[in-house]
């Protein structure tokens, strides 16, 4: 495709190729409802539902929604963990046409300042309790202090006092027409970006772009009607949406969704449901490698395993293959889906070391900083077009700083493509480390890091320096039973890798618990620089 077709001109030939179609999401339950009313939709615990069953939930649901007032073009705020709840009310929300606003639940007051005014939803629905906290009262401060008014709000798993109850599983559907979905054209789903170095930015979707991912997803990594999804990542990501709604009621295919992350309560769980297919984070992929490597199990039932959100170790994925598991890194965000992946055809050593080959009528390019496009294997920042791309943000002037009137949305990753249609992310421009004049990505180093046995995770950022301006910082999470000795060892091994002196690190912090993550795995660089900041000690080697 012309890298100059206009946007008008590329989304008519979307739509002449197929790429769009007049499908909506609203429609997708009902439609596996009447095929197949008896099969299993989902499990949850000792929860299941049959896509019939759903059906009726998700009704009684919409029918409350629109007693309240609520309906087409109005947006559901959903911050709500992982349960059968966090799916129906955003099944609900397509079928009567408003749009679907699913919120991870670590959000607070900070974020949900920027939020809530930011999405106005007429409805909000919010679980009652969590790990301590009390997501209504937070959001009646939000709200008191915004003064928004949605229409209806919704406590999940107990009650408080001005909160609506949600109809339960086995609510009678009340008698009457419930609203159309919206047409395929028209915003069904706002996602809001993880945010880990500036705020959350609401990336706005249609059914026909969904669909085209959803479409694109079956063509290149050949799920079907028989897999079976595990979920270990929030309902309320793009993640786990693909994975619980969009995928499954697309191809018809059943889901297990888990409260929450723990590898070894996933393997079992995967053992028991004879789980098929998994979309999450490199740390998610990791964790289940270590669980069959220890031999707890005999066999993994996992035939695919899609890592993304956050650099994937190329180690990793060859581990994977010992136990029979496909996997491999996809390139994807939140404003476009996953942009690239990979079959069983696929040769081990390029699903381990680039992010996948590019998925069908999707483009990426490498541009340089005057957005000209390079050749293949030159490093710039990558842009992206096709029918999957995002309308806009919600924010007008975050749509234009990132898409130009081509159609093109421009990422802020830095990376390459190659001649015969694979993609390679390096970095972010706002993750290289300036040296002294002399410019490195930061991932470049965290891979080197990683490759070392002592390390579990790492993670690498330019910090403040007199002698430099910027100096490369390390934090790692030692290996399970490895003690820290100090970096001398670790400097060693990256010098005898082959590693330019100059990135070497010479700030270290050590976090026994882990660095600091998003839901989909990306670590916190902005809680680091933080953490930095306030803690003075540190060990340095010489320059």
């Amino acid at each position: 495709m012309n890298a100059r077709l206009s946007r008008e001109h590329a989304e008519e030939l979307y739509a002449t190729r197929g790429d769009w179609t007049e499908e909506r999401l609203g429609d997708l339950l009902d439609l596996n409802a009447r095929r197949t009313p008896d099969r299993e939709y989902v499990a949850f615990g000792d929860e299941r539902l049959t896509f019939a069953r759903m059906k009726n939930w998700v009704e009684a649901v919409a029918h409350d929604l629109v007693g309240h007032g609520v309906g087409r073009g109005d947006r559901i705020l959903i911050q709500v963990p992982n349960r059968l709840e966090a799916l129906v009310l955003q099944l609900a929300a397509f079928r009567i046409g408003a749009v679907d606003v699913p919120l991870i639940p670590i959000y607070r007051t900070h974020e949900l300042l920027d939020i809530v005014p930011d999405a106005a939803p007429a409805a909000i629905a919010v679980a009652a309790n969590l790990n301590g906290r009390i997501p209504t009262e937070e959001i009646d401060a939000v709200l008191s202090e915004t003064g928004h008014a949605p229409r209806v709000k919704y406590a999940i798993g107990g009650a408080a006092a001005g909160w609506a109850q949600l109809p339960g599983a086995n609510s009678d559907v009340p008698a009457g027409r419930l609203p159309d979905p919206a047409p395929a054209s028209e915003p069904a789903l706002v996602l809001y970006t993880s945010g880990t170095t500036a705020k959350s930015k609401g990336a706005v979707l249609t059914s026909r772009e969904c669909v085209a991912h959803a479409r694109n997803w079956v063509d290149r990594f050949g799920v079907h009607s028989e897999d079976v999804y595990l979920v270990g990542t929030p309902l309320s990501h793009l993640g786990g949406f693909n994975a619980a709604i969009l995928l499954p009621l697309f191809t018809g295919a059943r889901v297990v969704v888990l409260p929450g992350w723990k590898a070894i309560d996933a393997a079992e769980v995967a053992e028991r449901e004879k789980a098929t297919v998994m979309l999450g984070a490199a740390l998610f992929l990791t964790e289940m490698v270590d669980v069959y490597e220890s031999g707890r199990f005999a066999r993994n039932p996992i035939r695919l395993y899609a890592s993304a959100g956050a650099m994937t170790p190329p180690d990793v994925i060859r581990r994977a293959a010992r136990f029979g598991v496909v996997a491999g890194s996809c390139y994807g965000m939140t404003e476009a889906g996953t942009l690239s992946g990979f079959g069983p055809e696929d040769p081990l050593d390029k699903r381990a070391e680039l992010d996948g080959r590019i998925f069908s009528g999707m483009q990426i390019e490498a541009v340089d900083e005057d957005r000209n496009p390079l050749p293949f294997g030159r490093q710039g920042e990558l842009r992206v077009r096709g029918p999957q791309v995002m309308e806009r943000y919600t924010d007008p002037d975050a749509t234009a700083r990132q898409m130009d009137a081509d159609g093109w949305f421009y990422t802020g990753d830095v990376g390459y493509t190659t001649a015969d249609g694979w993609v390679k992310m390096t970095g972010r421009l706002k993750d290289i480390i300036n040296r002294g004049g002399e410019k490195f990505s930061a991932q470049d180093i965290e891979l080197a890091l990683l490759a070392h046995p002592a390390i579990a995770e790492a993670a690498v950022l330019g910090l403040p320096d007199a002698r430099f301006g910027e100096c490369v910082g390390a934090f790692i999470r030692p290996a399970e039973g490895r003690d820290w000795q100090g970096p001398q060892d670790v400097l060693a091994f990256l010098d005898q890798s082959g590693l330019a002196k100059q990135k070497l690190p010479v700030v270290w912090h050590i976090l026994p618990g882990g660095l600091p993550r998003t839901p989909s795995g990306k670590v916190k660089k902005n809680d680091l620089a933080a953490f930095h900041a306030s803690h003075s000690q540190t060990e340095e080697n010489d320059d």
